[in-house]
């Protein structure tokens, strides 16, 4: 008699594409490709409906109407999300929002079926500890944790044993079915994707530049603003003396066929990036990329050898890396070159996926 096909479900958190979002098609693209399981994708009411097409190329979307944080805690939201993970015979629920930690846990505990629960941290924050949030850690099988900053962040000493099993492993991006080009080092072109927000900078880029503009550069941004965001930025672009160089390509799905295309990235993240794909996509497509040094950054770049690290929000210091690139092609290239190579021996996607299916047990 022929074995069933393992099924892994994953709990999809936000109605939004995102760089979670990214991560898991990549990943659940990559094991659906290997024969050896089925994938399911539970969707938050109201999700995006290109994004649910998108996902619905490789598994099954059913709706979750219950992912809403109103519904962490609630019983009645974990016994649906039980009955989902009956219907469709789940043998492992990923999730990656703490959000749907209890909902996931208790659903666990309700399953009239063995679940394997696995939970991806992306966070740089400290776990919540009291007596329930431990009950809920001790129903999760695997917390994997995206960057060594993230599990010395999250988990303090006292919480380690509560935890069935930690293991930190890095993100990567799938390039297997991208055309990689190298980079035409000769020029100055910046690329910055990613959300346009307070927290990733994107306005003190703008006035790092500011300081350069006697250089020849362009700076193109991919992303979408967030609403809060929208009156700040379109002011510091109004005001700006370079706001002629700088040119917006809005939200992209298909970033990484335009990254060959530029020679320089810029990552100025005010806030401690966890597992940054950006950065990983800079990387592997052997740009040159100047990053804030204030989250799990230092754990692939090393300064001066595969990219530029400079102090969060120290927009002189972002101006000084930005020009040393910017006036210097060979530099451009001796740094994205050692990075694309440092990303094909330490961080490529085989061994991400390695990785994974020893969690999983493929």
């Amino acid at each position: 008699m022929e074995k069933r096909a393992m099924t892994i479900a994953f709990y999809i958190a936000s109605p939004t594409w995102g760089g979670g979002e990214q991560n898991i098609f990549d990943l659940a693209s990559a094991i659906t490709r290997q024969g050896k399981v089925k994938t399911i994708f539970f969707f938050p009411q109201g999700s995006r409906q290109t994004m649910v097409d998108r996902f619905a190329q490789i598994g099954m979307c059913p709706t979750f109407p219950y992912a809403r944080k109103l519904f962490r805690f609630s019983p009645f939201a974990a016994w649906q999300l039980a009955r989902l993970l009956q219907k469709y015979e789940v043998d492992i629920l990923h999730i990656n929002s703490r959000f749907s930690y209890f909902q996931a846990a208790m659903a666990k505990r309700i399953c009239r079926r063995s679940i394997q629960l696995v939970a991806g941290q992306h966070l740089v924050r400290r776990a919540t500890d009291n007596l329930l949030w431990r009950w809920a850690y001790r129903q999760i099988d695997t917390l994997i944790c995206v960057s060594r900053l993230v599990r010395e962040t999250y988990i303090p000493t006292d919480l380690e044993t509560v935890f069935p099993r930690i293991t930190v492993i890095h993100n990567s991006v799938n390039l297997s079915q991208d055309k990689q080009n190298t980079p035409d080092y000769s020029t100055a072109r910046l690329i910055y994707h990613g959300r346009i927000c307070a927290e990733k900078g994107v306005c003190e880029l703008v006035k790092a530049l500011e300081q350069v503009q006697d250089l020849p550069w362009q700076l193109d941004i991919a992303g979408t603003v967030a609403p809060e965001y929208r009156t700040r930025w379109e002011k510091a672009l109004e005001n700006s003396p370079i706001r002629d160089r700088i040119h917006l390509l809005g939200f992209r799905n298909d970033i990484r066929s335009l990254l060959s295309s530029y020679s320089i990235g810029v990552l100025p993240s005010i806030v401690p990036e966890a597992c940054s794909l950006t950065l990983l996509e800079n990387m592997a497509y052997g740009l040159a990329t100047v990053s804030s040094d204030n989250g799990s950054e230092p754990e692939f770049i090393n300064n001066g050898d595969n990219g530029l690290l400079v102090r969060a929000g120290d927009m002189e210091a972002l101006a000084t890396a930005l020009r040393s690139l910017i006036s210097d092609p060979s530099l451009r290239q001796r740094l994205g070159k050692q990075a694309r190579q440092d990303f094909q021996d330490k961080h490529n996607y085989d061994l991400f996926i390695a990785q994974m299916n020893t969690i999983y047990g493929l």
